[in-house]
């Protein structure tokens, strides 16, 4: 039997756990305190706007936030792409080996940014819409108290359709589920990086929720933590504390950022094909070197080394 069946994905925990070595231990100044010290600038621009309930002319307060929220959706694709880059050049290396230089995963990423934009808007529109078409049907509830009963046939169909078509919203989002992984790291176009996510995400389905759960699950108590900062001092405005919870949120995303790229890796290595390889023993002329077994065109397997690979 193949050793290749065995080799299952990675766990939720040791996809964390190999975030958590790479980000924090081995390589805290490039994965952490520069990714933050880049991004840092957008969340603080949040925190002088005024809350919208106390200005009269609501524009310079939209255009502001919205400056705001692309350049640093533009500058967490610069990263993000550095980050998948790093962690690809230690996977499955030993710990003394260290990253990519910063400045070669950087230089790999910008030439991925063009398409990494493309598939990062195609998937979010895609998945917006499945859940727009998801959540329509909740839109047509009666919920008057008086005519409760009523309504109640009603509603329970407006419900069974909505849950009905929370299914393929699902299918899409998990299929998609690594599709970002792999533009930068392996396909050249955006029909390639779909076709081979849908292929590798075949049948993880429950490692794709753990990730998705586990994701956030940290970016909730992050919310709760801001939250709770908030009751004990009163004085903190609305815009502090979004500024703060956002601040807290961009120092873990290369954590989860690199979750996503070990879990993704984890799926290339299960999705290379493998040529079986005979024992010695069944074999009736004398084992070639491994630069013979290469070399000669039609060697069969068994007159490998034992262990020699295609």
């Amino acid at each position: 039997m193949s050793d290749r069946s065995h080799r299952l994905p990675i766990s939720t925990r040791r996809a964390f756990a190999l975030a958590f070595d790479l980000a924090v231990r081995r390589d805290a100044l490039h994965s952490l305190v520069l990714p933050v010290l880049m991004r840092a600038p957008w969340a603080i621009a949040l925190a002088p706007l005024p809350p919208l309930d106390s200005v009269d002319d609501l524009s310079p307060v939209l255009a502001i936030g919205s400056l705001t929220l692309i350049g640093d959706f533009v500058t967490l694709l610069v990263i993000g792409a550095m980050l998948r880059f790093r962690a690809r050049s230690v996977f499955n290396a030993p710990r003394v080996v260290r990253p990519a230089p910063a400045g070669e995963c950087y230089a790999r990423g910008l030439r991925r940014i063009p398409w990494l934009f493309t598939t990062e808007v195609v998937r979010n529109g895609v998945l917006g819409l499945a859940a727009y078409c998801t959540f329509l049907p909740t839109a047509y509830l009666r919920l008057s108290p008086t005519t409760f009963f009523e309504d109640l046939s009603h509603n329970f169909l407006q419900l069974a359709v909505a849950l009905s078509l929370l299914v393929p919203t699902l299918f899409i989002g998990f299929r998609l589920g690594v599709a970002t992984e792999s533009i930068v790291l392996d396909e050249r176009d955006l029909a390639g990086a779909f076709q081979r996510s849908f292929r590798m995400m075949r049948g993880h389905f429950e490692r794709w929720f753990e990730l998705v759960a586990a994701s956030g699950a940290l970016v909730l108590g992050l919310a709760l933590l801001v939250a709770l900062l908030g009751v004990l001092v009163p004085s903190m405005s609305d815009a502090t504390q979004v500024s703060l919870f956002w601040l807290l949120v961009i120092a873990a995303t290369p954590i989860i950022q690199y979750a996503w790229t070990f879990f993704y890796l984890r799926l290339v290595e299960i999705d290379e094909p493998m040529i079986e390889v005979g024992p010695l023993y069944a074999t009736k002329t004398e084992p070639k070197t491994m630069a013979e077994s290469v070399a000669a065109p039609g060697t069969s397997p068994s007159d490998r080394p034992n262990g020699a690979r295609v």
